[in-house]
């Protein structure tokens, strides 16, 4: 049931993908466009997980506080990635973004959790990592800036997923069910993305346009649902399933329903280096069952 989770997981987080880049498409990556966005997904996952989680507000600090750092922690990366996407780096800042996802709760695990380390679940890391750099190495070398800002988005990203497991796992504080913790997440993100997309504003005068609001909210719905879902499968997963083992399975599933969700929806062609990278992801991912 666990594996199923994941794999869901991994199939709405491509989903999630596909709608932000058909976003991006529409609205553009400048700032306003893309906290907006982020901001509308991030109130809509609240509202919609508030009623599946009963209508109820509880509040468990420990919750509260994990929900509270894990927004920040997406929020920081995501205003990293403007800074990274005004040089072109969107490859680059994909490969360190997915690549911290995996690894780091990888080796967190291996280190805190006491999870063993196994030479199957290494080398299926290593594949899954080869694919996700041969897919997404950009031409162009980073700076010495850049590269400090794209480690820093490796890390962030990385330990958004330990705390999610930290909140899974924790037996001594009291927390709320898993629902409520996307919603509370969910939240966080709408209140910090708003302030700083006024004070953008502010700055530049409101030049910068807003996005279409029929755009915003169509595609935000559907996003706030899809990452939603993906997330709260995710943390039921991680109550039982070894971070050593369900963010890999994650990362390498997510590479492959993303090359062929390119292709349902935005009729993209898959080439030869995309094919050795799904074969790569599908056998590292399976080294994992």
């Amino acid at each position: 049931m666990n594996y199923l989770l994941i794999t869901l997981s991994a199939v709405l987080l491509a989903l999630d993908f596909a709608v932000s880049k058909r976003y991006q498409k529409g609205a553009g990556v400048e700032m306003t466009a893309s906290l907006s966005f982020s901001a509308a997904s991030g109130l809509i996952t609240a509202a919609v997980f508030f009623f599946i989680g009963g209508c109820r507000l509880n509040f468990a600090p420990y919750s509260i506080i994990l929900a509270l750092m894990t927004a920040l922690l997406a929020s920081a990366y995501t205003l990293l990635g403007f800074r990274i996407l005004r040089y072109g780096n969107m490859a680059l800042y994909t490969l360190f973004l997915m690549s911290g996802g995996m690894i780091t709760p990888y080796v967190w695990g291996v280190l805190f959790f006491g999870e063993p380390l196994t030479v199957l679940r290494t080398l299926g890391v290593i594949l899954i990592l080869i694919a996700i750099v041969i897919v997404n190495l950009g031409k162009g070398k980073p700076t010495a800036s850049q590269l400090m800002l794209l480690a820093a988005v490796f890390v962030l990203n990385g330990f958004v997923s330990v705390l999610s497991k930290y909140h899974q796992i924790e037996n001594t504080y009291q927390t709320v069910a898993s629902a409520e913790f996307v919603m509370w997440s969910g939240l966080f993100r709408f209140v910090l993305c708003v302030p700083v997309i006024m004070l953008a504003g502010m700055k530049k005068n409101f030049s910068e346009p807003f996005p279409p609001v029929k755009l915003l909210g169509v595609l935000a719905f559907i996003s706030a649902l899809a990452g939603g879902a993906s997330y709260l499968m995710q943390l039921i997963a991680a109550k039982s399933l070894p971070a050593t083992v369900q963010y890999p399975f994650v990362t390498g599933g997510t590479i492959i329903f993303s090359t062929f969700a390119g292709l349902i929806f935005f009729r993209e062609k898959i080439t030869r280096t995309q094919w050795i990278s799904i074969a790569l992801c599908f056998i590292g991912t399976c080294l994992f069952l």
